[in-house]
């Protein structure tokens, strides 16, 4: 068991800075099917530049029942829920076709007169794909933190265009399990876990 010093790097961490996002298709089930760091975070995956930063959510549903005389109560977990949002400042419609399950992007053309048009909605045009999402903290002086989690967006679309604005998509992506029941992983970097 390490003392008390050994943890000193860590309770000194302090995140400063905002995260790069890596999306990519999901076919696997469990934690160990997760791509190596190398393979997933290249720039084929990175979903587009970030701003405001990222928000991890846990959350938690409790049955709580208790006697009348509040001499006996009993807690227990029904229900737990993992959430990753994030802005991106830049994105197009092939980003959109991996944050919305409804779109579908085509190209035609070529060089200069290329276009993509970008289909969204219809309930029946759902892909039922699930994705894998990578958010990386870079931290060159603490270590790098990496949070990865699968699901989908459930937050819809909007994009608002307006004068002096930057337009951003913000888009909320509800976890759904690996197989061993886990939400999201959390994976820091130097960590001194002593002798």
């Amino acid at each position: 068991m390490p003392d008390n010093t050994t943890y000193t790097q860590e309770k000194d961490r302090i995140a400063i800075g905002s995260v790069d996002i890596y999306v990519t298709e999901w076919t696997g089930t469990a934690i160990s099917d997760i791509p190596e760091d190398a393979t997933l975070e290249v720039d084929a995956n990175l979903i587009g530049r970030t701003k405001d930063g990222a928000e991890f959510e846990y959350q938690t549903t409790w049955f709580s029942v208790k006697s009348d005389d509040g001499k006996a109560s009993r807690n227990e977990l029904v229900e737990d829920n993992g959430y990753m949002s994030f802005g991106l400042i830049t994105w197009n419609g092939d980003t959109l076709t991996k944050l919305i399950s409804t779109a579908s992007a085509t190209v035609s053309g070529t060089g200069a007169s290329a276009k993509r048009k970008t289909k969204i909605g219809g309930v029946c045009n759902d892909n039922g794909k699930t994705y894998l999402f990578r958010a990386v903290h870079k931290d060159k002086k603490k270590g790098d933190v990496r949070y990865t989690m699968i699901g989908k967006n459930v937050n819809g679309f909007a994009a608002s265009y307006r004068n002096g604005q930057a337009t951003t998509i913000t888009p909320r992506i509800q976890a759904e399990p690996f197989s061993d029941g886990s939400l999201l992983i959390k994976d820091e970097e130097n960590i001194d876990a002593g002798a």
